[in-house]
């Protein structure tokens, strides 16, 4: 043999030998490999909330006009039911006025137009001198007429209400004869009803306008937005509203009523369990009915900020039938159990402890992703998971092979099956508070209507706790204040 071939054959032998120690290590070892990944942080990065939006509460109260036609009619015919007796100069006269029907409208800037006829019959006497003689005539009269009034109501900024009104008489011919004389009673007849007639009829009408109770009305409304409002008992849904100011409109009418609209400015949040919106706290103590700020128009509308959250504890409950249990990865079986979620900074940290019993390897990855919910299916899911490994194994190569092959599936199996679903918390929330608003007395005197037209996701963040997902409810809201003319409340 020559010498080459000794050589040859010797380097063969040694390979041989140095496989053979290879795979006795491999063997001995098999049962070792244990990939690691270090535990992100427990500490989820501070979410700054924008600031809350304002919501307008329109209160809308009405006095219809007939309310207060009929009082100030039916006070009128009990003042006008004795003849109104006078002296003027040398006439003297006894009249007794039947009014007919009283017609009261309102105008666009809040005017009211009254109008009452007048069916008027008595006597007058005349004392007239004649050749030295006093000549004395007593006629009977009879005739019609007609009183105007316009009533121009004010409301004030401390809640106060006063109205101005202006009035006009017109009186048709009444003329009696004495001695062939003709004489005209008419200005007697004018400054009668202008004197005693009148005067009446605007105080009973400025008196039923001025008794207006709606500071107290208004007053009970803002005292009772104070009080939470619970939507739903379990879980407990709960709106807490804080009252900020009083806008309103002058008054107005549209010809049968007379308009007092008001809108309550308001920061409206709603509590979820123990889940608040974690926006600036609504302000301490009670505050008394502010002055009122007028302005031309009310815009009404709600925002409201509801925190839908799921902790973590709920997700993995839900996701652990999905993600515990085998997989076949590659044709590698491999069992995942003990599925742990947390938040670390702005991502969601899944840990699973998984084994490869084929391989005889084991051990516990951490993967990062961004939690993200889809507004179409209303799913709460995580994308791009990322992961690193890092191992104390002797066999690092072969881990990290096995690992490229493997890891990511195991990463795309837990994406897949890490699904939550939101319809119902959603869907709940909105109808909850659709039931509540759509016709709830507040008190005697005010009834609440109101709708959910939108309720839209927020951003999605993440608390010590669990996965945070604000949604915005946003529609109307109106109150109707019932009015009387009476000062009590």
């Amino acid at each position: 043999m020559t010498k080459q071939k000794k050589i040859i054959i010797g380097a063969i032998s040694c390979g041989i030998v140095l496989v053979l120690i290879a795979l006795f290590l491999l063997m001995q070892r098999q049962s070792d490999i244990t990939v690691e990944a270090p535990a992100p942080p427990r500490e989820v990065t501070p979410v700054s909330l924008p600031p809350p939006i304002p919501s307008t509460i329109v209160a809308k109260a009405d006095l219809p006009i007939q309310d207060v036609r009929q009082l100030a009619e039916s006070a009128l015919r009990d003042y006008l039911r004795e003849p109104i007796q006078r002296k003027d100069g040398t006439i003297e006269s006894a009249i007794k006025l039947n009014p007919g029907a009283l017609t009261m409208t309102g105008a666009a800037d809040g005017t009211l137009s009254v109008n009452i006829s007048f069916q008027f019959s008595g006597w007058a006497r005349v004392s007239k001198k004649i050749f030295g003689q006093v000549i004395q005539k007593r006629e009977d009269i009879e005739g019609k007429a007609i009183a105007s009034l316009t009533l121009t109501p004010t409301l004030y900024s401390d809640w106060r209400i006063t109205a101005k009104a202006t009035s006009n008489i017109s009186i048709q011919k009444a003329d009696i004869e004495i001695l062939g004389i003709t004489l005209s009673v008419r200005h007697i007849l004018t400054e009668l009803v202008r004197e005693a007639v009148l005067p009446k009829l605007e105080n009973l009408i400025v008196k039923y306008i001025t008794n207006i109770d709606v500071k107290t009305r208004v007053a009970g409304l803002w005292t009772k937005l104070y009080e939470p409002i619970v939507l739903n008992q379990e879980p407990p849904i709960v709106l807490v509203i804080e009252p900020l100011e009083i806008q309103a409109q002058k008054p107005f009418s549209d010809g049968e009523k007379l308009f007092l609209n008001f809108g309550i400015k308001t920061y409206i949040q709603a509590n979820i369990g123990d889940v608040s919106t974690d926006a600036a706290p609504l302000a301490g103590p009670r505050s008394d009915l502010p002055h009122i700020h007028f302005v031309d128009s009310l815009e009404s509308g709600y925002h409201i900020i509801a925190p839908i959250e799921l902790t973590y504890t709920t997700i993995e409950d839900f996701a652990k039938p999905h993600v515990e249990k085998a997989h076949n990865l590659k044709g590698i079986e491999t069992f995942v159990e003990n599925l742990m979620l947390y938040g670390s900074g702005t991502q969601l940290v899944a840990g699973v402890g998984f084994s490869m019993p084929s391989l005889g390897a084991k051990g516990q990855l951490y993967m990062l992703g961004t939690p993200v919910y889809d507004a179409t299916t209303m799913l709460l899911s995580v994308t791009e998971f990322d992961y690193s490994l890092t191992t104390q194994s002797l066999l690092l190569e072969i881990a990290e092979s096995v690992g490229e092959g493997i890891f990511p599936n195991l990463r795309t199996t837990v994406e897949e099956k890490l699904v939550f679903p939101l319809e119902a918390q959603i869907t709940t929330l909105r109808q909850k508070l659709s039931d509540v608003i759509a016709d709830r007395p507040i008190g005697s005197y005010v009834r609440l209507h109101g709708t959910v037209d939108t309720i839209t996701p927020e951003a999605l963040y993440l608390t010590q706790e669990g996965v945070r997902l604000p949604v915005r409810l946003q529609g109307n809201l109106t109150c109707e204040i019932t009015l009387n003319t009476s000062s009590s409340p």
